[in-house]
């Protein structure tokens, strides 16, 4: 059995309700993250805003272990009441080890995400140049934010919800306000890359 890794508790940022690390972890502007462990692994994981949006997930599928995946493509879902949605994988590199606490309890997911909610480890092939893709330190505070704009921007014109200055986005966006849509939530802020190639993956 592998080794569990060690969780490193980040300096976090709060933007709208949001918890945001500004060191150690990098972010996929799919919503992933990745932390270094050591020189030959990485370890990965979803950020609070896709679990604040999605709510809790009642499974999760993980990719197998061995299996490579690359930056950008499709490497694991959850699942709510039917609905998937899908991310993509932060970095490249072969599966090494996944979290079997999560898969007996997804809930970890929404309720640590960068701690217990940690979901595999990877053995990177292209790291030095898959992090020049993602975000880091203030940068991540930054998209963020702007994520959040764009989420209250949705909230106002499809919910006719409008937060009051200063006011934070709620938890469970998705179950407060089902009228979002969960497959249109998914491909506006977890499948950038993807939809803007013209594939978009069904929700099942």
């Amino acid at each position: 059995m592998m080794p569990q890794p060690k969780i490193t508790r980040p300096e976090m940022r709060d933007v709208l309700g949001f918890q945001v690390p500004v060191e150690i972890y990098y972010l996929h502007r799919g919503h992933a993250w990745v932390t270094l462990e050591g020189d030959d692994r990485v370890r990965v994981g979803l950020d609070d805003f896709s679990q604040k949006l999605l709510g809790l997930a009642e499974n999760v599928r993980l990719p197998e272990i061995g299996k490579v995946y690359y930056q950008d493509h499709l490497c694991l879902a959850l699942i709510r009441q039917g609905n998937k949605a899908s991310f993509e994988a932060p970095v490249d590199g072969e599966i090494s080890a996944i979290n079997p606490k999560v898969r007996q309890t997804p809930s970890l997911i929404h309720d640590d995400p960068y701690g217990e909610g940690w979901l595999f480890t990877v053995k990177p092939i292209n790291l030095r140049r898959n992090l020049e893709n993602l975000l880091y330190g203030e940068d991540m505070v930054t998209w963020i934010d702007e994520e959040t704009q764009r989420l209250r921007n949705l909230l106002e014109a499809r919910a006719e919800v409008t937060l009051p200055d200063g006011g934070t986005i709620v938890d469970d966006v998705y179950g407060n306000y089902q009228e979002l849509g969960w497959r249109p939530l998914v491909q506006e802020f977890f499948l950038q890359h993807l939809t803007r190639k013209g594939f978009i993956p069904q929700a099942k």
